[in-house]
């Protein structure tokens, strides 16, 4: 899971947006290989070169690794809200094809889909010539996307649904709302 933004977030404001998704949720600032690690949700914010100057890089795990794509889907809608800037999050399930390239921008609470490919944001290296930074550009906004909100369970899964997906989890990673 990741979330760029056009502001700089605290410490705070992503935990109050995470509370609101993933209220049982424990939340870790440092390193997964810390060996002092007891939580669900490990997070850093790094540096990026690009629009998104800010990258909020998380990992869920305990189980619930299958629900990192939703959930930063809603930390973007809601950091862009909370913090009234620009913020891109993978959106690699809702784009016509399969590429890890699709994003999904918000702005003013709105989510368009992205084309991150060949950009600063995405493909940035310290290895890079002056000459071929120069040469990639911001994300691409393509066109606005419709997001039905629907239930999202971040409680952990108990032994006998850990093994198969709900058919919400598995609407979720299609991108698409499950039926009622």
């Amino acid at each position: 899971m990741w979330v760029g933004l056009s502001r700089e977030p605290t410490r705070e404001i992503i935990e109050q947006a995470l509370a609101r998704h993933a209220s049982g949720a424990r939340v870790w600032w440092g390193d997964l290989a810390d060996p002092t690690f007891d939580a669900e949700i490990a997070l850093s914010i790094d540096p990026n070169p690009s629009e998104f100057p800010f990258v909020i890089n998380g990992w869920v795990v305990g189980g619930q690794e299958s629900h990192q794509y939703e959930l930063g889907l809603r930390l973007a809608g809601e950091l862009c809200v909370m913090l009234d800037c620009s913020t891109i999050c993978d959106g690699s399930h809702h784009g016509p094809t399969k590429s890890p390239y699709w994003s999904i921008i918000w702005q003013r609470g709105v989510p368009f889909l992205a084309d991150d490919c060949g950009t600063l944001f995405a493909d940035y290296s310290d290895g890079l010539s002056l000459e071929e930074r120069q040469q990639l550009g911001p994300v691409k906004i393509l066109h606005p996307i419709r997001m039905d909100p629907w239930p999202f369970d971040f409680s952990a899964p108990s032994p006998s649904t850990a093994a198969a997906p709900s058919p919400r989890a598995s609407a979720a990673a299609r991108g698409a709302a499950p039926r009622a």
